[in-house]
């Protein structure tokens, strides 16, 4: 097979099949049937922000940290969002060429940088959610500022499901912990309760350029933009590792940009 179209073909085969619609017309899927493997504990990657300061070439540092993740060997990896500079035809297929060494399925969360009309023809799915194991994943599309009523809808149904632990994962964070910026989702008081409400164990958000994480209730909230992207705020480029079973836990892997 074409290593340049590998990556693509993985993300039609995830949307287009096993998939089952619930009643707010967003995708669910059962993991085990998309990832084929049957591992427990496992460990997935995440990372965010890996798209260039301009133009369509990857950064140098997330060809890098393909390696890096590939010798993680997880189970799969989510992609925070803004994989381009912005989602045109070109851009995404260069994406995707370089994503196509990743040795483990990648899910993709919309970033603002993302957010066109070629984004389901290259990526798939903008809301969708599926389960492995013991756990669900939710992904959202926060992408132009917000989560509309019917994504909110979506969320609600899926934390009501059956799970120990539950994943919530979109752009844009609920929240800038920068003192004087706002650089975060607007009006997530209701999303913030949803959360508080569920039991959700992560809320994993890029968007801004670094690392931040901090624990409200018993959610843990991480900021992880650092995947190629210019960063801010003394950012440093990182990945993520989480480790799944009876309990979570997970590391922040630096990378160097040589």
């Amino acid at each position: 097979m074409n290593k340049k179209y590998t990556a693509l073909i993985l993300i039609i085969f995830v949307v287009s099949i096993f998939s089952v619609l619930d009643n707010t017309e967003y995708k669910t899927y059962n993991g085990e049937k998309i990832i084929k493997e049957d591992i427990y504990p496992y460990k997935f990657v995440f990372f965010g922000d890996n798209r260039p300061g301009s133009g369509k070439e990857q950064p140098e540092v997330f060809i890098k940290m393909i390696k890096m993740i590939n010798e993680e060997n997880p189970l799969f990896i989510i992609g925070g969002g803004d994989f381009v500079i912005e989602g045109t035809p070109e851009n995404f297929k260069e994406f995707l060429r370089v994503a196509a060494d990743l040795k483990a399925p990648l899910f993709y969360v919309c970033g603002n940088h993302d957010d066109s009309k070629y984004y389901k023809k290259y990526l798939g799915e903008r809301v969708y959610s599926f389960t492995y194991k013991n756990s669900i994943f939710i992904v959202l599309d926060n992408s132009k500022g917000f989560l509309d009523k019917k994504q909110l809808e979506f969320l609600k149904e899926q934390l009501k499901r059956s799970f120990e632990h539950k994943f919530v994962f979109m752009h844009i964070p609920p929240f800038d912990p920068r003192t004087g910026e706002s650089h975060c989702m607007i009006n997530s008081e209701e999303f913030m309760n949803i959360i508080k409400e569920n039991n959700v164990d992560y809320v994993f958000c890029s968007h801004i350029h670094f690392y931040y994480e901090k624990k409200i209730g018993d959610t843990v909230f991480i900021i992880s933009g650092g995947a190629g992207a210019p960063l801010v705020h003394n950012g440093f480029y990182h990945y993520i590792v989480v480790n799944v079973s009876e309990n979570i836990s997970f590391s922040v892997v630096r990378c160097e940009n040589e």
